[in-house]
């Protein structure tokens, strides 16, 4: 029996065993694109489903618009980087440089159901998870800490989001030499 595509499911995991040369190009990808190889395999199996016609085109549609949305945020906070803007709120930073584009507006209210600036919508809590994680492995983003070393949360008001992890650094070596490629 099919479960409707528009409530919360509990995630799955499997593990998947890969040869030592898949492994070592799943690795170099994954260094290469600044993304956990779960990321990867994870889009490749979901595209996969897609390509196949497994995957309902509804939710076929959500997936593609929360990795659109996502990846704009990852790489508005590395050009951020690139540019020399670093700071500690580069999550929200990001959010905010993608909030001048109209279709990034319209595609996170399109994903979260609801205004964007509206506190208490569950669908808003992944997908503002999943930009501040992606955003920290894109950027090489190391988290500011607490005195009891758990990672900093800074709250914020009148934002998408509620709260972001502080970054007290970035990959510098990363960024410093591909703005010297550009330059």
């Amino acid at each position: 029996m099919p479960v409707p595509t528009d409530l919360p499911s509990t995630p799955f995991k499997y593990t998947v065993p890969f040869t030592a040369s898949a492994n070592a190009a799943l690795t170099a990808a994954a260094q290469a694109e600044r993304k956990e190889a779960t990321e990867i395999i994870q889009r490749a199996t979901i595209n996969y489903l897609i390509d196949v016609g497994y995957m309902p085109p509804e939710e076929a549609d959500r997936f593609k618009l929360f990795w659109w949305l996502v990846d704009e945020t990852v790489l508005a906070a590395q050009k951020i980087c690139r540019d020399g803007g670093f700071a500690r709120s580069i999550t929200l930073d990001a959010i905010h440089s993608c909030m001048n584009n109209p279709k990034w507006v319209d595609g996170y209210r399109t994903y979260v159901r609801d205004d964007i600036f509206k506190n208490g919508n569950p669908e808003k809590g992944p997908i503002n998870r999943e930009i501040g994680f992606r955003i920290r492995a894109g950027i090489g983003g190391v988290v500011e800490k607490t005195p009891q070393g758990k990672a900093a949360t800074v709250k914020v008001l009148g934002e998408i989001i509620q709260s972001y992890t502080p970054m007290v650094d970035y990959d510098r070596d990363a960024f410093l030499h591909s703005r010297a490629a550009v330059a």
